[in-house]
C-alpha cells in the first residue's frame, strides 16, 4: 500500500503564483494583499495542504504525555516526588508515563532509547538516570534524550547538558545538621549510609568532611561508606561503626543519608540498649511521613520532594510552550527539629569531646 504524498509549501506557492515567503506570511497571519491571500487559501484547499507546524500541534494535542524516569518508588522520597509530578501534570491536562529504574547497582544502558520510544513530548529524570555511572556516560545519556525532547533533571547538575535542572543544596543539608549538633555540644559526629556510585550521596559525604574539617572535628574513617539507602543499611552502619571504634571514642551523634537509614540505625541502637538521644543523637534526611511517629520522633532535613515533582513538570510544560529550557535552580532545605537530636536536653558536655 503506497502512502499518500503530502503537499509542500513550495507546491502551494507555485499553484498560487506567489513566493514561498508570501505563503508563510499567510499561514502565520502576517501581512499579504487580499488577492495574494485569496490565491494562497484556494491553493491550500485544492492541495489539502497541512503545514508542519499544524501537524506538530495536532500530534502534541493527541499525545499530551510526559515521561517521569524515577528510581525505586518503594522509597518514600521518590514516591512523594512522583505524587507531586502527577498532580502538576493532571492539573495542566497532561498525563504522566512513569518508568522506574534501580537506584544503585544495575543501570539500564538503553535508558535513553527507552525514553525516546515512549509517546511523550518531554521527560523529567531523577535517580539513577542522572546519578549513577561515570560522569561522561551520564552526560551522553541525557544529551541523547535532550536532542529529541525537552528534559528536566532533578539532582546534582550535569555539565554539558541543555536542560532545566532542579536540585537541593545537598551540602547545606549536611552543614545544617552538623551545625545543629555542634550547638548542642556534640563533637564526635558520624555520617552513615549512602553509596559512592550515587552523585548526591558523594556530595553529602564530601560536605560532611569539609564541614567537620572546618570546625576542627574528627571525621569518621569511611567505616560506613557504600552501605546503601535502606533500613538494613542503617543497622549495618551502626554495627560496623561501633564494632570498629573503641567505646570511649564512639560518636555521640549520627547523621544518616536518609530517613530509611536513620530508621534502621534507631532500631539497632535500641537493640544495643543505647538510648536516643541520651546516649547517641540521630538526624535523618527527607522528612518522610513516618518520622514524627518514631520513638523518639526523628529530627530530619526536608528536601521538599513533592514540591520538586510539581516544579519539574511545571518547568517542562513551560519549556514545551516556548519558555526557557536550559537553566538551573537550587532549592532551600529545612531542618525539622524533633526529639531524636536531643534538643530538649539542652547543650551538653560529652566526655572526650
Amino acid at each position: 500500500m503506497q502512502t499518500e504524498k503530502r503537499a509542500t509549501i513550495t507546491e502551494v506557492a507555485e499553484m498560487a503564483g506567489v513566493s514561498v515567503a508570501t505563503v508563510s506570511r499567510v499561514l502565520s497571519g502576517g501581512s499579504a494583499s487580499q488577492a495574494a491571500r485569496r490565491k494562497v487559501e484556494e491553493a491550500i484547499r485544492a492541495l489539502d495542504y497541512v503545514s508542519q507546524a499544524s501537524t506538530r500541534k495536532k500530534e502534541m494535542d493527541a499525545s499530551r504525555s510526559l515521561a517521569l524516569v524515577i528510581s525505586d518508588l518503594t522509597n518514600p522520597y521518590y514516591a512523594s516526588l512522583c505524587a507531586g509530578a502527577e498532580e502538576a501534570a493532571r492539573r495542566a491536562g497532561w498525563s504522566l508515563v512513569v518508568y522506574q529504574t534501580a537506584l544503585t547497582g544495575w543501570t539500564d544502558p538503553h535508558i535513553a532509547e527507552r525514553v525516546l520510544a515512549m509517546p511523550v513530548q518531554g521527560a523529567v529524570l531523577v535517580g539513577s538516570a542522572v546519578e549513577s555511572g561515570e560522569a561522561e556516560a551520564i552526560r551522553q545519556r541525557l544529551c541523547r534524550i535532550a536532542q529529541k525532547v525537552p528534559i528536566v533533571t532533578i539532582g546534582p547538575k550535569v555539565e554539558g547538558v541543555s536542560c532545566v535542572n532542579i536540585t537541593s543544596d545537598l551540602s547545606v543539608s549536611v552543614r545544617k545538621s552538623i551545625a545543629h549538633l555542634y550547638a548542642l555540644g556534640h563533637r564526635r559526629i558520624s555520617f552513615i549510609g549512602g553509596s559512592g556510585g550515587i552523585r548526591s550521596s558523594s556530595a553529602r559525604r564530601r560536605a560532611y568532611y569539609e564541614e567537620m574539617n572546618r570546625l576542627g572535628l574528627p571525621a569518621d574513617r569511611e567505616i560506613s561508606t557504600d552501605a546503601g539507602f535502606t533500613p538494613q543499611a542503617g543497622e549495618l552502619c551502626v554495627n560496623r561503626l561501633l564494632a570498629a571504634t573503641p567505646k570511649p571514642d564512639w560518636p555521640t551523634a549520627l547523621i544518616a543519608i536518609n530517613d530509611l537509614v536513620a530508621l534502621g540505625a534507631l532500631r539497632q541502637l535500641q537493640r544495643m540498649e543505647l538510648r536516643v538521644p541520651q546516649d547517641m543523637a540521630l538526624i535523618g534526611c527527607d522528612n518522610q511521613f513516618f518520622t514524627p511517629y518514631l520513638n523518639p520522633p526523628l529530627t530530619t532535613v526536608d528536601l521538599h520532594p513533592f514540591d520538586h515533582g510539581v516544579s519539574a513538570v511545571d518547568e517542562l510544560i513551560g519549556a514545551l510552550r516556548g519558555g526557557s529550557a536550559a537553566y538551573s535552580q537550587i532549592r532551600e532545605c529545612s531542618l525539622i527539629v524533633r526529639e531524636s537530636c536531643g534538643a530538649l536536653l539542652g547543650v551538653r558536655n560529652f566526655p572526650n569531646g
